[in-house]
C-alpha cells in the first residue's frame, strides 16, 4: 500500500551530535512506480556518443522505460528572475552571474520567475528503449559533452523489475565537430521510386579524426546509388552495403583540412510513411572501433531550401494499403517444385505495428484459409501461400479470392485480388 507519511525520531545522546548514513524501508511486493535519474555525467569535452548496453530483468506484468538525453552545458534548465521592471525576466542574478539551481533556490519567492528547459543546449529525452534488447544507440545529433539517464519502473502486484547496470561507449576526439546534412526533395509520391540528393557539410577542428565512409538509413532497400560528388565534382565510391536498412559508401577521405566541403550522394528510393527520416552517420573505416558519428539536420547546402532529413508524402491517402500484387495469378501447388507457391507483395502507408492478415475465400464468400503475416509498419513486404486451406489440405483447381486485411486504430482497410489454382 502507498506510504503516506514517515516519522523519524532522532536518537538522543549526551553530545546531541549525530548523523544519518542510510535507512531502509521494507514491505511486501513491489512499489507500483519508481524512478531513478542519474547525475549529469561530464565527459570532459564534446565526444561522439555510441551504443548503450544494460542488464536487468523484468517479469511479465512489469515494465522498465529507459531513456537518455545529452547536452552541451552542465545544467539542462534555464532559471529566470523577475527584475521588477515591468514583466522583465532575467537569467542572471543581481551580480550579473548566470542563475543556477542553487542560486535560484536562494531567491525570494517573489523573485522566482520560473524554470524552462534549455532546448538550445540540450536534446529532449529519447524514446524509451526496448528493455529486453539490452542494447541501443545513444540519441544525439552531434558530439556532446554531457549525458544523463532516466529509468522508470512500473510493477503490478508481486511482479517486479530491476536494472543491474548500464554502460555506454564514446569516441574522443570525435569524427568531426559537426556534420550538417539535408535531403531533397522534401515531398514525394508514396511508393514511387524517387531521385534523392543527400547533402553533407562537415565542420572540423584540428583534433577531429575525419572520415572516409558514409551510412544512410532508408525505409526500404534503395533502388540504386547513382553518384557521389564533392564540391560539385563526381568522385568514385565503393558501395560496401545495401539492404533493407540502408546503405554504406566508401568515399575519398575527408580530412580535417576540408572543413566546409559539400558532399552530395544521389540515390533512388521509395517511401511509405509521412515524415520518413533518412538519418545517417559518418565514420573512419580504418578505425573500426571508433563510434560512428550521427549527422545533424541543417543547412548543408545554402542553395537548397530544406534543412531537414525527413521526407513527407504529397498525398495523404486514408487507406493503409497502397498496393497488392500477386505473382503468378495462376499457380500449380502440386509439389513438383515448380510454381508451387504464390508470392504476395504489398505496400503499407502511414501505419505502425499493425496486424496484417491474408485470407483466402471461395467465390461464394466462404473463408478457406489465411496467412498471418504478423505486425508490420509502413513499407513494402512479401509473403507466400502454398495453396493449402486452414486444415493443411491443398485446395482443388478453381478460382479463389485473396484478401489483404489491415486494421488500425482508426479503420480497417482491405484489398482483394483474384487467384487461380490449376493442375
Amino acid at each position: 500500500e502507498p506510504v503516506q507519511r514517515l516519522l523519524f525520531d532522532a536518537p538522543e545522546n549526551s553530545s546531541g551530535i549525530w548523523e544519518l548514513a542510510e535507512f531502509e524501508i521494507y514491505g511486501y511486493g513491489f512499489a507500483n512506480q519508481a524512478t531513478y535519474r542519474s547525475n549529469i555525467i561530464d565527459l570532459g569535452g564534446a565526444v561522439s556518443l555510441g551504443n548503450l548496453i544494460w542488464s536487468g530483468n523484468k517479469e511479465r506484468e512489469a515494465e522498465v522505460e529507459l531513456r537518455m538525453r545529452s547536452g552541451d552545458s552542465a545544467e539542462p534548465n534555464n532559471y529566470w528572475r523577475f527584475t521588477f521592471r515591468g514583466d522583465e525576466k532575467s537569467p542572471f542574478d543581481i551580480q550579473g552571474k548566470p542563475l543556477t539551481r542553487k542560486s535560484y533556490a536562494k531567491l525570494n519567492k517573489g523573485e522566482k520567475a520560473g524554470i524552462t528547459y534549455d532546448t538550445r543546449n540540450w536534446g529532449s529525452w529519447s524514446p524509451a528503449y526496448d528493455f529486453d534488447a539490452e542494447t541501443g544507440v545513444m540519441q544525439a545529433d552531434r558530439p556532446r559533452r554531457y549525458v544523463q539517464f532516466n529509468a522508470d519502473f512500473y510493477s503490478l502486484g508481486d511482479q517486479g523489475s530491476q536494472l543491474d547496470y548500464l554502460q555506454f561507449s564514446v569516441s574522443d576526439p570525435p569524427i568531426a565537430t559537426q556534420v550538417l546534412a539535408e535531403i531533397t526533395p522534401g515531398e514525394v509520391i508514396a511508393g514511387q521510386s524517387t531521385a534523392f540528393v543527400y547533402t553533407l557539410r562537415p565542420v572540423f577542428n584540428a583534433r577531429d579524426l575525419g572520415f572516409d565512409s558514409i551510412a544512410i538509413d532508408t525505409p526500404s532497400r534503395a533502388a540504386s546509388i547513382d553518384a557521389v560528388r564533392i564540391d560539385g565534382e563526381d568522385v568514385s565510391f565503393d558501395l560496401r552495403r545495401i539492404d533493407e536498412r540502408g546503405f554504406e559508401l566508401g568515399i575519398p577521405r575527408i580530412a580535417t583540412t576540408r572543413t566546409g566541403d559539400r558532399i552530395e550522394i544521389e540515390f533512388h528510393a521509395e517511401i511509405f510513411q509521412f515524415g520518413t527520416l533518412f538519418s545517417g552517420q559518418v565514420f573512419d573505416s580504418e578505425k573500426p572501433y571508433e563510434v560512428r558519428q550521427s549527422l545533424t539536420a541543417g543547412d548543408a547546402n545554402p542553395l537548397v531550401d530544406s534543412d531537414r532529413l525527413s521526407v513527407d508524402l504529397l498525398e495523404l491517402d486514408r487507406q493503409s494499403i497502397k498496393a497488392l500484387r500477386i505473382k503468378p495469378a495462376l499457380f500449380t501447388p502440386n509439389g513438383d517444385g515448380i510454381n508451387d507457391l504464390v508470392q504476395v507483395e504489398y505496400d503499407l502507408l502511414n501505419v505502425k505495428a499493425v496486424p496484417v492478415v491474408i485470407e483466402i475465400f471461395d467465390l461464394v464468400g466462404r473463408k478457406l484459409g489465411s496467412v498471418d503475416d504478423g505486425k508490420r509498419e509502413s513499407g513494402r513486404f512479401r509473403a507466400s501461400w502454398d495453396g493449402r486451406d486452414r486444415n493443411g489440405k491443398v485446395l482443388p483447381a478453381g478460382i479463389y479470392m485473396m484478401r489483404l486485411m489491415v486494421e488500425t486504430d482508426e479503420q480497417k482497410s482491405a484489398v482483394q485480388r483474384v487467384i487461380g489454382i490449376a493442375y
